[in-house]
């Protein structure tokens, strides 16, 4: 088991006495002081904005404030519209695709297509899987029975 400790049982180490300081140290320290202040051009430069001290924290922050979003709404505004682009260019170079193609790469590249997706594509033409799906009724029906459903409208 350790002992404990006294501080009191220890002896103080002497302490090196201070040395004076040089001749006229403080006779010229405050000349040193104040050669390392601003000078008087930086203290005039300066001046101009002496009028925000006059004002208000929150005057002061709601100028700030509004100097921000000015400078965003003018970027926003000055940055003009981007070109604009027909939208005919886009649904032309797709139509242009073989619709096997198109249900091949979706079917092969990961990308999430889900049975909403599918549904909205029916509905808005019926007869657009007749070009690739090739199944007898009595098939679909069966593909269709085997999928597990536990909500009642898709039943």
């Amino acid at each position: 088991m350790k002992p404990t400790f006294k501080l009191d049982a220890h002896p103080r180490r002497p302490r090196p006495l201070l040395s004076e300081p040089p001749a006229g140290y403080f006779d010229h320290l405050p000349m040193q002081i104040m050669a390392r202040l601003p000078q008087a051009e930086a203290r005039e430069a300066a001046a101009g904005w002496r009028w925000l001290a006059f004002l208000s924290p929150a005057l002061r922050t709601s100028l700030a404030s509004v100097a921000v979003l000015g400078g965003f709404a003018a970027s926003f505004f000055l940055s003009g519209t981007p070109p604009l682009v027909p939208a005919t260019a886009s649904t032309a170079s797709l139509d242009a695709v073989p619709r096997t193609e198109l249900v091949g790469y979706l079917l092969t590249s990961g990308a999430r297509v889900e049975n909403s997706d599918l549904a909205i594509l029916t509905a808005a033409n019926p007869g657009l899987a007749n070009g690739f799906l090739h199944a007898s009724e009595d098939e679909l029906n069966d593909a269709l029975d085997a999928q597990p459903s536990e909500d009642a409208t898709y039943l």
